[in-house]
């Protein structure tokens, strides 16, 4: 039975990304003959440092300031033994359109942005506005790798070369959108500890 997950997750750059989270499930489908399957195969949440792009000083001949984090995705197996699901996610930054802004009290505003790609050209987005990329995973979870967890790195950018600016605290807000499927497949089946993390990539 495929169920459709959807988590929210808000905050700030410099940059903590832990808020709140909603999730939608999609309709129920019957289980496949013989499979019992839960409600909720899986449960998956977004696990966020602080995006810190460290100390610098801004003026009109200021080189970029480039920062990276990591971010990842946990998902949970339901409590079946037996049991094999197929965890799908597809990891957004909203609002999509580049650039964003960070802002110190007297709300001056420095220029940023996010990517998927050390080369810093695939802005993190929705997939789909603005030529934006997301992240992408997909996770095996059965007896042996009930609890599966994929990492992405983030690179960061503060644009060089913008009007010169008070030194002081900049926050900007990030959203995280977390879309998953997770499908129960079967009786669960031997597999390498660790094989739960299988693969990602970045899309259009």
């Amino acid at each position: 039975m495929p169920v459709t997950g959807f988590v929210l997750a808000a905050g700030c750059a410099l940059l903590s990304l832990s808020a709140w989270a909603q999730i939608v499930q999609s309709p129920r489908q019957p289980p496949a003959p013989g499979l019992d399957c839960p409600v909720r195969p899986a449960e998956c949440q977004i696990n966020s440092q602080v995006f810190d792009f460290g100390r610098g000083q801004m003026t009109q001949n200021s080189p970029p300031i480039n920062g990276t984090n990591t971010i990842s995705v946990t998902c949970t197996r339901a409590q079946r033994d037996g049991l094999r699901v197929d965890v799908e996610y597809n990891l957004q930054a909203i609002p999509p359109a580049p650039s964003r802004q960070m802002r110190d009290n007297a709300l001056n505003f420095l220029r940023y942005d996010m990517f998927v790609d050390p080369a810093r050209t695939r802005y993190w987005g929705d997939g789909l506005s603005y030529g934006t990329f997301t992240f992408q995973g997909t996770l095996t979870l059965d007896d042996r790798n009930r609890v599966g967890t994929l990492a992405h790195v983030v690179y960061g950018r503060v644009d060089g070369a913008q009007p010169l600016v008070p030194p002081g605290q900049w926050l900007g807000l990030v959203g995280l959108r977390l879309e998953y499927l997770a499908v129960c497949i079967g009786a669960a089946r031997a597999s390498p500890a660790g094989a739960g993390a299988r693969s990602f990539r970045a899309r259009p």
